[in-house]
């Protein structure tokens, strides 16, 4: 999966927000009062003042009981209006959309993903126009038709009006939404088992159970039209049975009818799960030995994933943090892609190693807390020389791994790249090498104690991996070795994970199920506030552009007011496309190509940052991608950034209809 597991930072992002914020009502201050001084002279900007005030009375004195009565006419309005016919599109799409999704695959997983990508889509899909539709034209269309006039002239409030029409529609998605992830739950667990017809499952016996296998038994079965079910019990011992149909299986061989079903049913548990992941960080070291920011590029456009080329010194580190001690071990599992510069060994995939290694990272402060770089200090007297000659003592401070990166083929503080940090390897401890399994997940077990062959010694070794493997801030080290020759193993940072216990499918898939629903609320908010001061055409026109340049343009724009396209701005870009000249290429060093890059300069950081920042980013309610891969919805990483969109816009919103509505004067036309 190519998603970023960083966790959200609230505490930057709520001052983000408050300065985005304060600078856009400020903003709107000194306009307000501009005009209000061009119309009414000095008395304007008191005139704009008395209006706040007003604002801060609304929002205190808002009744519930009168907003309440707003959500129920919003609702009843929204049925009369038969928003609920998206029920019938919707049964629709389910009766018929099986007869496209029947084909079985070997690849259980691609249909779960299938399944559940479809489901939510719709979902997505079906009710996003509906809601598109009654938030953008219903208040117009009560304005055009002066059945608003009629609410206004009693003792409601603005903010009333605008926080009653939200919640009523967001009353209605959520019925809308819950009864069709319900009916998309059903869907998918049935269609699920009833299309699971490759098994392939490792059954294990059970005393408690007198149905289950007396021996560890894997299960290999294929219920296509010709059914064959090949049996392995123990070691060597392998029996085939084959028939015309199920039916015909259960009728000839019922206790191996039973033992497919069996691991049918296993399969499906270990299939429709929502596993949650505890992730690492990314490093790497090169060909010579020394720490490197990415692996080999071997050409590819997405540059997603990094190579590590096979026996050489490139290694894949993975650093853990918050390692609690478990009696049943680790489960470490992969998904490294491979790239061959040649067909290697017929029938075999590339060998990978895992080496656990015991690492002490740190750094050096002085006594007022100041960094001081490794370089600087010695290894005898842990003294640091200062540019004048004199010393000064520092302390060993250790470091984790989420606070430093690589610059420079050094490890180094992220916050300050001039402040080395040293890292020493205290311990190292090879595991078996294995095969990768391209396009699945690799699951390697590792036990508390740890046995391995010292080539030095000659002799057998047996560490604990959680006493001394883990260093003493609770980290883990995660050394990857590619061991073929000419081959190219492919890792980003979510290809490796510790696995830890499995939350249930319909878990995650009720997660994935109120991202939907944060993102359609925030689209209701953004509609009914656009209604407020525009018709409905152009508030829905104003709503889809936000949600399509939030959604699918998103990383694009944060490019452009990072300055990572290549071709500079606007301006710069129509001169070399008029001029010839080629986007690496650099611009003469001329006044008028100055003043050029200085308008783009300043349309980049001022103009496109604000309008960054008004936009929301709808990339954090794409929950769905989790869901369809077998993984928990993060709620660091997803839907507590979520969650904070849509609070984060409520208030802005707010603010927006009350002023938008009061300026209209509704209750004198």
């Amino acid at each position: 999966m190519s998603f970023d597991p960083e966790p959200f930072a609230a505490g930057s992002s709520l001052l983000q927000w408050l300065k985005a914020f304060g600078g856009f009502m400020g903003i709107v201050f000194m306009v307000a009062c501009l005009l209000s001084m061009v119309a009414h002279g000095l008395k304007g900007p008191k005139s704009v003042l008395h209006w706040i005030g007003r604002f801060a009375v609304d929002l205190l004195t808002l009744s519930p009981k009168r907003v309440g009565a707003l959500t129920r006419l919003t609702f009843k309005e929204a049925v009369r209006r038969k928003a609920l016919w998206v029920f019938g599109i919707f049964a629709m799409l389910f009766m018929f959309g099986s007869w496209f999704m029947d084909q079985p695959n070997p690849r259980f997983d691609l249909q779960v993903k299938l399944y559940v990508s479809f489901v939510l889509t719709a979902i997505t899909w079906l009710i996003l126009p509906v809601m598109l539709l009654l938030s953008c034209w219903a208040l117009p269309e009560d304005i055009k038709n002066r059945s608003l006039h009629t609410v206004v002239t009693k003792p409601v409030r603005k903010t009333e009006i605008v926080t009653g029409r939200v919640l009523g529609f967001v009353l209605l998605m959520t019925l809308l939404l819950a009864v069709m992830g319900t009916i998309g739950y059903v869907w998918i667990d049935r269609e699920a088992a009833y299309n699971l017809k490759i098994v392939d499952e490792l059954l294990l016996p059970d005393d408690k159970d007198e149905a289950a296998p007396k021996e560890e038994t894997l299960v290999k079965a294929s219920l296509l039209e010709d059914v064959r079910v090949e049996l392995i019990v123990g070691v060597n011992a392998t029996q085939v049975y084959q028939a015309d149909s199920v039916a015909d299986l259960a009728r000839k061989h019922p206790d191996v009818a039973n033992l497919v079903e069996r691991a049918r049913l296993q399969s499906l548990r270990n299939r429709l799960v929502a596993r949650v992941p505890k992730y690492g960080y990314l490093g790497f070291k090169g060909h010579d030995g020394r720490p490197t920011e990415k692996g080999v590029n071997t050409g590819d456009i997405w540059e997603f994933r990094t190579y590590i080329e096979g026996r050489s010194n490139w290694r894949g580190l993975w650093d853990f943090e918050g390692i609690q001690e478990d009696p049943d071990g680790l489960d470490l599992e992969s998904n490294f892609e491979a790239f061959r510069t040649h067909k290697g060994t017929l029938g075999q995939s590339l060998m990978c190693q895992y080496v656990l290694v015991n690492i002490d990272r740190y750094g050096y402060q002085q006594d007022n807390g100041s960094w001081v770089s490794a370089e600087r200090v010695s290894s005898d007297n842990q003294h640091a020389t200062l540019d004048d000659g004199t010393t000064v003592t520092v302390t060993r401070v250790p470091v984790p791994a989420r606070d430093v990166r690589v610059s420079e083929n050094r490890i180094v503080l992220k916050r300050d790249p001039l402040i080395e940090i040293r890292v020493d390897e205290l311990l190292r401890v090879p595991q078996t090498a294995f095969q990768i399994t391209e396009f699945r997940e690799n699951i390697i077990h590792i036990d508390p104690e740890i046995t391995y062959n010292d080539p030095e010694n000659k002799t057998q070794i047996t560490k604990n991996l959680y006493r001394d493997l883990v260093n003493k801030q609770g980290e883990l080290r995660i050394e990857v070795v590619c061991l073929d020759h000419g081959q190219y193993l492919g890792m980003a940072r979510p290809d490796l994970f510790i696995k830890q216990a499995d939350n249930s499918f319909l878990f995650g898939y009720t997660k994935a199920v109120i991202g939907v629903w944060l993102m359609l609320s925030l689209v209701i908010i953004l509609g009914v506030t656009a209604s407020c001061f525009l018709k409905g055409p152009i508030a829905m026109l104003l709503t889809f552009v936000m949600l399509i340049v939030g959604q699918g343009f998103r990383e694009f724009l944060d490019k452009i007011v990072a300055g990572q396209v290549l071709g500079g701005g606007t301006l710069e870009s129509i001169v070399r496309m008029v001029q010839h000249i080629n986007l690496t290429d650099t611009l003469p060093d001329r006044p008028f190509y100055n003043v050029i890059k200085g308008i783009d300069r300043f349309f980049t950081e001022y103009v496109l940052y604000a309008l960054r920042d008004m936009v929301p980013d709808f990339r954090h309610f794409q929950m769905a991608p989790y869901v369809a891969n077998g993984y928990d919805v993060p709620w660091s990483q997803s839907l507590l950034p979520s969650i904070a969109m849509v609070a984060a816009y409520l208030l802005p919103c707010l603010v927006i209809g009350y002023y938008s509505l009061s300026l209209r004067e509704l209750e004198h036309k």
